[in-house]
C-alpha cells in the first residue's frame, strides 16, 4: 500500500471540507447569529477538517526527517491520540451548555470518534497488529467522516 498518495489525497478531502463549510457560513450568515447547537457543530467540522490535514501530513514529515516503519506509525498515532483527547475535551465543555436534544445528531460522530480513538491507540502501542498506515488511515478516515456527517446533517437541516 502506497500510504504517501493516500496522506496526500485524505489532506485534500479535509481542505475541501474545510472549503464547503466556509461556502455555508457564507451563504447561512445571511439570517444573523447562529444557533448554539448550530455553532457547535460548526466548530466541530471546521475541528474534524483541519486536524486530519495536519494529521496526513505529520507521517510524511516524519518519514522525511528519517523515521520510517513501525515508530513512524507509534509517533504519529500518539499525536494523534494526544491531540484528539485536548480537542474533545474542549468540545465535551461546550456539549455540556447544549440543551436536551440538541446533540443528538452527534451520535454518529461519537461513534466515528471511538473507532478514532481504538485505532491510533492500538496503533500507538502495537496491539493487537504491529503499528502500520492501515490503522493510522482509519483513524484519520473516520475524522474526516466526523466532518463529513455533520456537515451533510446541518446542510440538511438549514437548506434542504
Amino acid at each position: 500500500m502506497d500510504e504517501s498518495s493516500l496522506l496526500e489525497t485524505t489532506a485534500e478531502v479535509s481542505v475541501a471540507f474545510t472549503g464547503f463549510i466556509g461556502l455555508f457560513l457564507v451563504l447561512a450568515s445571511r439570517d444573523g447569529r447562529f444557533a448554539p447547537a448550530d455553532s457547535f457543530v460548526i466548530r466541530l467540522i471546521v475541528i474534524c477538517s483541519i486536524g486530519p490535514v495536519f494529521f496526513a501530513v505529520l507521517p510524511l514529515i516524519l518519514e522525511a526527517l528519517g523515521l520510517a516503519g513501525a515508530p513512524l506509525w507509534r509517533i504519529s498515532s500518539a499525536v494523534v491520540a494526544v491531540t484528539g483527547m485536548v480537542a474533545i475535551a474542549h468540545l465535551v465543555r461546550q456539549v455540556r451548555s447544549l440543551e436536551g436534544g440538541e446533540g443528538r445528531a452527534l451520535n454518529y460522530g461519537f461513534v466515528l470518534w471511538m473507532i478514532a480513538a481504538l485505532s491510533c491507540i492500538a496503533n500507538a502501542a502495537g496491539w493487537p497488529w504491529p503499528p502500520g498506515g492501515g490503522l493510522y488511515l482509519l483513524t484519520v478516515w473516520a475524522i474526516v467522516g466526523v466532518a463529513g456527517g455533520n456537515f451533510v446533517e446541518l446542510l440538511f437541516r438549514k437548506v434542504l
